[in-house]
C-alpha cells in the first residue's frame, strides 16, 4: 500500500506532517490521511483529515486527498513517499 507523507505549514503554527494512505479498495481506489510524526508515523488516536476519498486509479484518490491538505494550509511540501502506485 502506497504511503505518501506531506510536510504542512499554516502560518503562525509550527509544521505538521500527515501520511497519506492509498490502497485498492474491491473495485477502486481509497485514499485516507491521518496526522503523522516526521517519520511517516500515525499519531496515535489522531482523527481522519477528510473522509476517505475513492477513485478510478490509485493517482486520482491520492489527488482528491491532497486537494484536502492543500485546501487547509498555507503550504504542502512532499516529504517522502513508500511503496508505488
Amino acid at each position: 500500500m502506497p504511503l505518501h507523507l506531506y510536510k504542512t505549514c499554516k502560518q503562525g503554527q509550527a509544521p505538521r506532517w500527515f501520511a497519506v494512505h492509498v490502497e485498492f479498495d474491491d473495485d477502486r481506489w481509497s485514499a485516507s490521511c491521518r496526522e503523522a510524526d516526521e517519520g511517516g508515523q500515525e499519531i496515535a488516536d489522531s482523527p481522519a483529515i477528510g473522509p476517505k476519498f475513492y477513485g478510478v486509479t490509485a493517482e486520482q484518490a491520492h489527488r482528491k486527498m491532497l486537494e484536502v491538505l492543500e485546501n487547509t494550509f498555507d503550504e504542502v511540501q512532499r516529504a517522502s513517499a513508500r511503496g508505488t502506485m
